[in-house]
């Protein structure tokens, strides 16, 4: 049956594709019925996960029938038609070949195929990886001295029998006279290894299958849709009116997230979804890594120059051209809510006497994991508020594109990152690879983009200037990237979505 199983689950996917349009974002009304924080098993209860906290419902004005109903017919075959199929052979050797295998005419008419990075050609350089891919923020000072990847509690969680577990931690050391990085050791199941053994290069394998299924799951889904985005909207339409200022500002960057969670979450986590069928833990280990992983969420992963410090990476004798990038992105979003707010608050302490703003940061620090101080601070003003808005605009595009689409020309190339490591020593099979594909093709779907003119949004000439300056110092930072050399990592806001919207 895998024959018709591929065909029909490719038109699926590409129906989806060339069917969604970029979400036109009105001017926001008065919401009429407010939006409470449910458990998700109370509204999946095929999901049993009940610590985190989503929507009770989409509101009118996201909320689409004729989504919502195909994405219901499609978990639906999920049972009766799934996309998987027991005992098919591995994909082909050649990377090449197994690509062009699952990645079709029809999926190239939508989208480019992916493009083999230059670092996975020939011996890769974790320590490289670590300060210049889509896994950058897992860089972190080691207790015993030097620098981890430290994934050791994935090992936690029940995974697909015949399969290593992704417990895994690398250490590095800093070369400073290169100023960079080198791999001395990897910790897993295979033992404690270091450069030279004889699973060195399967270590290497199974510490970016354990990096990538983090950054999928944890850090994209579970961090950016749930744990931030869910929350910011939830407490935005509560506690902030239509023609409230900072409601305006936030609109275009929060617009559509309880539908699109909604619908993600039932084709991703619902029994036999993508995460089961993908990656190496089976449900009930995705379930248990959600629950644990949703109470360590820390907001300050939003702030990068904050984010790096915490992690002890800025100025640590080597360079770091993921978190630079990051950083220059962060500062003109963060310039543009302080000279937005400075408009409608005149004072540094004026903030903290809105009841509106009080109470949205009350519901933000009640709905989001371990609150909001860690970027807010202890105090409301001016400049907190600033900083905790451009976090917030940096999750819904820069994040959000790092963790999700950032992945499409890293994720396809399992002969380097595996989304799986048989002890067999195996490749994937036919239908997990397929699915994989599928799914990162679907993130490309076209979304509102960042660069444009926002200003309808304003509430008065001011506001207006406001929207069309934060576009220009877009614009000015896209032209300084597109001058630097192109690298797979680099993010630039030609290619950042304004928010979460599937």
């Amino acid at each position: 049956m895998w024959s018709a199983r591929k065909f029909v689950w490719n038109r699926i996917a590409i129906m989806k594709f060339r069917a969604n349009k970029p979400a036109t974002i009105p001017v926001p009304k008065d919401d009429g019925r407010k939006l409470e924080a449910v458990g998700l098993a109370s509204q999946f209860p095929n999901i049993p996960v009940p610590n985190i906290r989503v929507a009770d419902h989409v509101p009118a004005d996201e909320a689409s029938a004729l989504k919502s109903t195909f994405y219901d017919g499609q978990v639906a075959l999920y049972s009766g038609f799934a996309p998987m199929e027991a005992g098919l052979p591995p994909i082909d050797a050649d990377p090449i070949k197994a690509l062009d295998e699952a990645y079709t005419t029809g999926h190239r008419s939508c989208f480019p195929a992916p493009v083999l990075p230059e670092e996975y050609r020939g011996e890769v350089d974790l320590g490289y990886l670590a300060v210049a891919s889509p896994y950058a923020c897992y860089l972190a000072r080691a207790p015993e001295g030097g620098y981890h990847w430290d994934l050791r509690g994935l090992a936690r969680h029940e995974h697909h029998e015949g399969l290593h577990s992704l417990g895994v931690r690398v250490l590095f050391r800093v070369n400073t006279a290169a100023r960079r990085l080198e791999t001395v050791k990897i910790d897993s199941e295979l033992g404690s290894l270091t450069p030279g053994q004889p699973r060195w290069e399967l270590a290497k394998k199974l510490a970016l299958c354990a990096v990538t299924t983090d950054v999928s799951m944890v850090r994209h889904f579970n961090g950016v849709h749930l744990a931030a985005g869910g929350p910011l909207a939830i407490a935005t339409r509560n506690c902030l009116p239509a023609d409230h200022p900072l409601r305006r500002m936030l609109w275009p960057h929060m617009f559509g997230t309880q539908y699109s969670n909604e619908l993600v979450t039932k084709g991703q986590m619902a029994p036999g979804g993508d995460f089961d069928s993908i990656f190496s833990l089976t449900h009930r280990g995705m379930c248990a890594l959600f629950q644990e992983t949703y109470e360590q969420y820390n907001l300050i992963g939003l702030d990068p120059r904050r984010d790096g410090e915490r992690r002890g990476i800025v100025g640590a004798g080597f360079d770091t051209p993921a978190l630079t990038n990051r950083e220059a992105h962060f500062d003109v979003m963060h310039a543009h809510t302080l000279n937005y707010l400075k408009l409608y608050y005149t004072t540094p302490t004026a903030l903290a006497s809105d009841p509106a703003v009080r109470a949205w940061t009350e519901s933000l620090e009640r709905l989001v994991p371990n609150g909001i101080r860690s970027v807010l601070g202890p105090e409301i003003t001016l400049e907190s508020i600033a900083r905790l808005c451009a976090a917030f605009l940096y999750m819904a595009s820069v994040e959000h594109e790092i963790l999700g689409t950032g992945l499409w020309n890293y994720q396809m190339w399992t002969h380097v990152q595996p989304v799986r490591v048989y002890r067999n020593g195996q490749r994937e099979p036919l239908d997990v690879y397929q699915r994989l594909v599928n799914a990162n093709f679907n993130l490309h779907v076209k979304r509102a983009q960042l660069l444009q003119d926002w200003s309808y949004l304003a509430l008065d000439p001011a506001g207006v200037q406001a929207f069309r300056d934060f576009k220009q110092a877009l614009e000015g930072l896209q032209q300084r990237i597109a001058a630097e050399p192109a690298a797979a990592w680099k993010i630039s806001p030609a290619i950042l979505e304004a928010n979460i919207n599937a």
